[in-house]
């Protein structure tokens, strides 16, 4: 009876892919022809969402964990207002070295410029980013391709160690010795469950992590300086997005629809076709082809046997029969490779009005009597259908009280990430987007010698 159930179709989230993750945090890089070098348009270092290195230190922060969720495509259409002094900015002096000439040999160990002083090497660009330029390299069918996808990798992971140099920096002043001693002491226990995947050893932790490109003192180094930027973003930014109830409540009747859950079953049926019993055909020597045209006695005669048929298979289903094999011997519709499943139906997703208004008629975890089912231009599609359900949701609106808390989550990161870009925005000075720009075209230059081998 697969005439009686429309295929069901996927409800799945929005995945974004990975070419356009780069496209949007990179803003509209651009690989030029062979006229002139990789340019890079200034956008390209202000990413529309938050800094990762500013994700990753919220899960560590010592006192609480960050109120910004990670993710969320929600679109807000009343931002709070959050005066722009909640992000400090700090004050960048970039300087790149002076650029290589093309088909130049560098070494991953190449200085690429300073940032307040502080010195930037190739390596420290790269290595967080080596595995997607492998992947980059492996896909790439031309050079040109991969300097393009290498360039937006590169730019996108520099604005990621420069503003970890800056807010670490800002961050160290912040903090006084009682908050240095914390930031120690969740070093100290992070070090202690890395070693302990290595039966206690420093030594064989150590040499696990540079097999990967590291050591145990970077991992740590890591970790401390995370912890020193979640706290600061703990103490100066993040107790000052707040949301009022109005604004979380205008939120909640904007998008209403995503807290209506729309009725459901998970359905189970058993679709038993009459033509089972028809008379068999006398001229068939295996005695198992129906008769071509059954009269209406017998077709009335096989609607009887039909039903008796799976008024036995019900008998046996409410005695424990296991219902999956029985539809997987019995049943003709699309479910019957699914044990008669069809999960999660929902009004609509049924084409036969009476089997959907049976469905949703029964109590969670019960079953209905066998319900025939006459086809009235052909009798040949007659069937007799077992109708089980199994967990049932009912239509109804989550309340407010119950999401305003998520709500608010919500709302928090949403301004944290459009103060963000007002921050990133104000930041870099020309000068500034011009040394990181050569920086790039150096990087760039190595990556390709590095990993585009063909």
């Amino acid at each position: 009876m697969m005439v009686y159930f429309r295929p069901k179709t996927f409800r799945s989230c929005l995945l974004t892919t990975a070419v356009a993750t780069l496209a949007i945090a990179m803003g509209g890089c651009a690989q030029n022809n062979s006229r002139g070098p990789t340019t890079i348009s200034a956008t390209a270092f202000i990413r529309p969402g938050a800094p990762l290195s500013h994700q990753a230190t919220s899960q560590a922060s010592l006192n609480t964990q960050s109120p910004v969720p990670q993710s969320n495509n929600a679109r807000v259409q009343k931002s709070p207002i959050l005066p722009t002094s909640a992000i400090p900015v700090p004050q960048p002096d970039i300087q790149a070295v002076v650029a290589p000439a093309p088909g130049t040999n560098l070494a991953v160990a190449a200085l690429l410029g300073t940032v307040n002083s502080k010195p930037l090497f190739v390596q420290d660009v790269l290595r967080p980013i080596s595995k997607e330029l492998k992947n980059a390299a492996a896909i790439s069918k031309t050079k040109a391709y991969f300097q393009q996808q290498a360039t937006q990798s590169i730019a996108r992971e520099l604005n990621v160690q420069i503003e970890n140099i800056l807010f670490l920096a800002k961050a160290k002043r912040f903090l006084d010795k009682d908050d240095m001693e914390e930031v120690e002491a969740v070093v100290a226990a992070r070090k202690a469950k890395i070693v302990a995947q290595y039966m206690g050893s420093q030594q064989l932790a150590d040499r696990a992590l540079r097999q990967q490109g590291s050591s145990l003192h970077q991992k740590l180094q890591a970790i401390r300086n995370q912890t020193i930027i979640g706290m600061y973003l703990n103490r100066t930014v993040y107790p000052k997005l707040i949301s009022t109830r109005r604004q979380l409540w205008h939120y909640y009747q904007a998008h209403i629809a995503r807290y209506t859950q729309h009725a459901s079953v998970d359905l189970f049926t058993i679709t038993y076709r009459v033509i089972n019993q028809w008379p068999r055909d006398p001229n068939d020597p295996t005695h198992t082809q129906p008769v071509a045209h059954a009269t209406k006695a017998q077709i009335a005669t096989a609607c009887r046997e039909a039903v008796a048929y799976c008024n036995k298979l019900e008998s046996e289903i409410r005695h424990g029969a296991n219902f999956a094999l029985l539809a997987e011997n019995n049943s003709s519709d699309p479910a019957a490779d699914n044990g008669g499943h069809w999960p999660n139906t929902r009004r609509g997703e049924l084409s036969n009005p009476l089997i959907e208004k049976i469905a949703f008629s029964l109590q969670p975890h019960t079953m209905a009597p066998p319900l025939l089912i006459k086809n009235k231009f052909n009798p040949r599609g007659d069937a007799v259908v077992i109708i089980r359900v199994g967990a049932v949701t009912r239509h109804h609106v989550i309340p407010f009280g119950q999401e305003q808390a998520a709500i608010a989550m919500l709302l928090r990161q949403r301004m944290y990430r459009h103060f963000m870009r007002i921050y990133q925005h104000n930041m870099y000075d020309p000068a500034s987007i011009q040394a990181m720009t050569k920086m790039v075209s150096t990087a760039e230059q190595v990556a390709t010698s590095l990993y585009f081998t063909h």
